[in-house]
């Protein structure tokens, strides 16, 4: 509060020079004040943190447990809730919509629940939290039978695009670069596509080779010489051959002088080759020495089809081919725990040779939790259309190194070897998969949690469009869908 001024003659009275009172007949500048605007963002509540610009009020993620028959629903607030927060499940049971502070948030159920007129969902009263849980138990009506279709075998298979089988029955195949659509294999290079059998396929080829009757009458060298043109050496070892396309869960077989499009390149750094692709330089996969073909990586691909009436093939996301690759493992291994790496390049294996100590590489433990769930978030990404299948992933950061001699080996653990760039999109996938569950949900006992997509039949039927029955593909991708809504 500034001082009152008083006359010249009150200060004059008081016997003050003349400096002084001039002074004192000057009012004081009142004190500089610090004018803030309320933060319309930040909440009241104790602890509450501001919410980021693009930060939605509501964020809603549920899933369906398929082996427990549970739909499990969080919900996270900015705000405590309160009375006037609401759950509403729509008259179809397609969708929830939660109330708070009159904002609304809707998410697609994982799985449709039957039922007449919108469904008012109780929330716990106590104590009030930011965080809601909802558990819905599914029990099957009498004459439906979804549950069972979504336990069946044929769900539990590990389904991948682009097997030998379905390739071998389209015609006008290229394949192509996923990046710059630069044709690799021109249409009419690859005569017959062929699936390569599981990681045991030496000793099951030794069976075939001792048990094939309709080759018995061929004499030593003809015999030989017909198992190369069939893509085998002598010794059952696999042997690329010209336009003979081998194809397993996540990559091709093909030789050099089919891949028109493409180049073999070595690092210099490293040592290490590579095929890129001519004409963007993208990296499709590595030569296989053991074989004399070229392995390319179906995520770096894509397939274009005569008869797709859809001017743009499928691409798949490259997480979808990771978790194929991670149910591979858990079918062949037993086990649900791998610790996952880069592939080491020449260089670094040689200078470990030399040091017999190999430097620190970074990796990943990887526990794969629950291998099939369907999930619906309320936070948007590309390319997904939920329900989405996925797999729930606890993992950890950690580094690797080479067992040395005498060390035991984990019966717990395996380990795994990635090739850098998908190394890498692994751990970009698991850290931005985060952003989908909600905060209470993206940590157990000390593992980081997180979602990668799985392949469905839906990716499966878009790949394999046949010149005779396109139309019905597509009526069975539409179909199948709507089955999850």
């Amino acid at each position: 509060m500034s001082r009152p001024i008083l006359p010249e003659s009150a200060y004059q009275a008081l016997g003050l020079d003349a400096e002084t009172i001039k002074n004192l007949m000057k009012p004081k500048p009142p004190d500089d004040q610090e004018f803030v605007a309320p933060n319309l963002l930040q909440s009241d509540e104790d602890n509450a943190q501001p919410m980021e610009p693009n930060e939605t009020l509501i964020t809603l993620y549920a899933e369906l447990l398929l082996h427990v028959r549970t739909v499990t629903m969080f919900a996270s607030l900015r705000t405590h809730h309160s009375r006037e927060t609401t759950a509403k499940l729509s008259s179809d049971g397609t969708t929830i919509t939660v109330t708070h502070e009159g904002r609304a948030a809707t998410i697609h159920m994982p799985f449709a629940v039957q039922g007449g007129g919108d469904a008012e969902m109780t929330l716990p009263s106590e104590p009030p939290s930011k965080d809601i849980t909802l558990r819905l138990q599914l029990e099957e009506l009498e004459d439906s039978d979804v549950l069972g279709t979504l336990q069946s075998e044929d769900r539990k298979a590990n389904v991948v695009p682009w097997d030998g089988a379905s390739l071998q029955g389209q015609s006008g195949l290229q394949v192509r670069c996923a990046r710059c659509k630069t044709v690799l294999v021109p249409v009419g290079t690859i005569a017959q596509w062929r699936d390569l059998p599981n990681e045991n396929w030496a000793e099951m080829m030794d069976f075939w080779h001792c048990h094939k009757p309709d080759e018995h009458h061929l004499h030593d060298h003809d015999h030989e010489s017909a198992m190369e043109g069939k893509g085998y050496a002598a010794g059952n070892k696999l042997k690329a051959a010209d336009g003979l396309g081998f194809v397993d869960l996540t990559s091709f077989l093909l030789t050099s002088q089919d891949c028109e499009g493409a180049e073999s390149v070595t690092q210099e750094s490293t040592q290490e080759s590579f095929i890129v692709c001519k004409h963007c330089n993208n990296t499709l996969g590595m030569p296989d020495d053991a074989s004399g073909g070229w392995r390319i990586w179906k995520w770096n691909i894509d397939i274009k089809a005569r008869a797709r009436r859809s001017p743009e093939a499928p691409i798949y996301s490259t997480q979808k081919w990771i978790t194929a690759r991670l149910l591979h493992l858990i079918e062949n291994t037993g086990l649900r725990k791998f610790h996952i790496h880069p592939i080491l390049s020449q260089t670094e294996t040689d200078s470990s040779s030399e040091t017999d100590a190999s430097p620190a590489t970074q990796s990943l433990l990887v526990w794969v939790f629950t291998p099939d769930l369907l999930f619906s978030s309320s936070m948007p990404s590309p390319e997904r259309h939920d329900p989405t299948r996925a797999m729930k992933v606890f993992y950890k950061q950690q580094t690797w190194q080479p067992l040395k001699p005498g060390d035991p080996e984990s019966a717990s653990i395996e380990d795994v070897e990635f090739p850098e760039e998908l190394f890498h999109e692994l751990s970009a996938a698991l850290r931005n998969s985060q952003t989908v569950l909600p905060p209470t949900a993206r940590k157990f006992q000390g593992w980081e949690v997180g979602l990668l997509e799985r392949f469905d039949v839906r990716d499966v039927v878009k790949g394999q469009v046949d010149e005779h029955d396109s139309e019905g593909d597509d009526a069975d991708v539409e179909s199948d869908g709507a089955s999850l809504d």
